[in-house]
């Protein structure tokens, strides 16, 4: 395993909402909420195909008074890559592929910051148009499978 990125050798090219659920009260509320955001992750691969997918789950619940309203919304995306080097980006361990912590906190990092201009445009003519996912350690996100 080199545990070198090379950028030109990671292709993002395709995305696809899989789960776009976005619950929005009928009412005004008296006060603005703010937002708790919980995300995790998976990988899928196909090695002959030389693709890497990963799979990023994230949950938005509103908070107004530290108790959960109906407002945020669930989703799940995909964004499919193409390695060009991925044979040099994994380990066969026991029979199967372990892939280095670098190179997928790196798909992470191009997934979650592509998702977060997504969510912008989904929102803007939303009362969520004011919010932004939060800016996150990569390592946590790393840690957050599911």
């Amino acid at each position: 395993m080199a545990n070198q990125i090379i950028p030109e050798k990671i292709h993002l090219n395709q995305i696809h909402w899989i789960v776009q659920n976005t619950v929005i009260l009928e009412k005004k509320l008296s006060k603005n909420p703010t937002y708790d955001f919980k995300m995790a992750h998976n990988v899928m691969h196909n090695l002959e195909k030389k693709i890497v997918k990963i799979r990023l789950f994230i949950d938005v619940n509103g908070i107004i008074k530290d108790k959960a309203i109906n407002q945020g919304g669930n989703y799940e995306v995909d964004f499919i890559f193409q390695i060009d080097d991925l044979k040099d980006q994994y380990e066969i361990i026991e029979d199967k592929p372990v892939f280095s912590g670098l190179f997928v906190s790196t798909l992470l990092a191009i997934s979650y910051s592509t998702l977060r201009g997504m969510f912008f445009e989904i929102w803007k003519d939303t009362v969520l148009n004011g919010i932004i996912l939060p800016v996150i350690s990569v390592p946590n996100l790393f840690k957050s499978k599911r």
